[in-house]
């Protein structure tokens, strides 16, 4: 019963809340502000229904970029100094020998993950290995001791029938 109430007490609380919010705001809509700011409200990318470019299109693909203020113009080589020209060369070439040696770290790290991989199907497989022989020898033990227990209760029923050499012990094995 305490639950009950507490919960009508929450949502009674929440109501008054919100009737409050509503009746400050005057019961507007985004659009009817009346002159206040109106609240952020976060543009929906899935609004917008125009179609994408063609990304095969240079002009399309530039259009975009610049609207975006991505714009890329390469200066013809004519247009630049030596000094420019040499400075683009070196950075240039300083970019190659860092694709370079990603790469190299790439490579070292995808036979790293090759090696790791190996190591752990070999490791899935000695366990299933072992899984399998457990379970071998677990049911060849049951079995054992079915045969055994089926032994004795035939030796018991003998036994309790009257024949005597039943109701001995059993000889060692």
């Amino acid at each position: 019963m305490d639950s009950r109430v507490s919960l009508a007490a929450v949502l009674l609380v929440a109501s008054a809340v919100a009737t409050q919010a509503f009746a400050q705001t005057g019961g507007q809509t985004a659009g009817q502000t009346g002159g206040q700011a109106a609240p952020y409200a976060a543009p929906d990318p899935y609004r917008d229904q125009r179609a994408l470019p063609d990304p095969d299109d240079p002009a399309a693909r530039e259009a975009l970029e610049r609207a975006r203020g991505e714009a890329y113009h390469r200066a013809d080589d004519a247009k630049q100094t030596e000094d420019e020209l040499r400075t683009t060369r070196a950075l240039n070439a300083e970019i190659a020998a860092q694709n370079g040696l990603a790469d190299q770290a790439d490579a070292a790290a995808r036979l790293e993950h090759d090696a790791a991989l190996a190591r752990y199907q070999i490791e899935v497989r000695q366990g299933e290995e072992r899984a399998r022989a457990d379970a071998e020898a677990t049911r060849a033990a049951q079995d054992q001791y079915d045969r055994d227990y089926a032994a004795w209760r035939e030796r018991v029923r003998l036994c309790q029938s009257g024949v005597r050499t039943a109701c001995a012990p059993p000889a060692p094995r």
